[in-house]
């Protein structure tokens, strides 16, 4: 299988969130209890319409033109927390349950740092899913500390903040 990876623009805004609602469903599972599961997915799954357009969010196609890969970085951290003249934060990364393992997501990192790079960043911050540990552990990412998000409606979601030098 082959796939291209593109910055993202508004027109991707259903294909994203299709993409995100099954890789959630499906890859969070196991990490997070159901009720937890609940209340955040509604929440967690939208793609985020600032994110689409702002130049650093990038999308995998395959052959078809289908959207099996999304992820990106802004210099804003999505938490308000931790930010640093030369500090980026990685942003809402999800994969096709169907294709995992198949280099999408580093494809997705590696065009992340480049650009970071590019653009003078020296860090990035993360927070991951419970289960997107061992993902960014992979790439470079170290973890720092447990990290819960409150979502919107007090919904208090399990992550991990994690850091890595560029």
């Amino acid at each position: 299988m082959s796939f291209q990876v593109r910055t993202s623009t508004q027109a991707d805004s259903e294909a994203v969130t299709a993409l995100l609602q099954k890789s959630y469903a499906v890859l969070l599972r196991d990490a997070y209890a159901a009720e937890i599961l609940d209340k955040a997915l509604p929440l967690i799954t939208k793609a985020r319409p600032e994110l689409l357009v702002s130049g650093s969010y990038y999308v995998a196609e395959d052959d078809a033109g289908r959207i099996i890969g999304a992820g990106g970085w802004t210099k804003h951290s999505p938490t308000g927390e931790d930010e640093t003249p030369d500090n980026g934060n990685i942003r809402h990364f999800g994969t096709d349950p169907e294709h995992t393992g198949k280099g999408i997501g580093r494809s997705l990192m590696t065009r992340c740092v480049s650009d970071a790079l590019d653009a003078g960043i020296a860090e990035f911050n993360c927070y991951s899913t419970l289960n997107g540990e061992a993902f960014y552990r992979a790439c470079g990412f170290r973890s720092v500390e447990p990290f819960p998000i409150t979502l919107p409606g007090g919904v208090v979601f399990p992550s991990v903040r994690m850091s890595r030098s560029l």
